[in-house]
């Protein structure tokens, strides 16, 4: 079975799950560390936009949308 992308599962569906998952492909913060559980700032959705810090990994996000994955952008070299 191929793993898929946390962005396909609905938070509804996601409650007993944590990650890293070698089935689930999720997110990480700014300082490449996953996130557990990256289904919290889309639960915000009709509360005001604005940007907070995901409870669960500490990556700055933006309530009301999917969980910002900083993957692509994480370097090795950069602290």
């Amino acid at each position: 079975m191929e793993a898929i992308n946390w962005t396909e599962i609905q938070p509804e569906d996601a409650v007993d799950i944590v990650l890293p998952s070698p089935d689930i492909i999720g997110p990480t913060n700014e300082f490449g560390e996953p996130c557990p559980w990256p289904w919290e700032p889309q639960q915000l959705k009709g509360q005001p936009l604005g940007m907070y810090h995901c409870s669960y990994c500490g990556g700055m996000v933006v309530a009301g949308i999917p969980h910002t994955d900083y993957t692509d952008q994480h370097h090795e070299d950069c602290p």
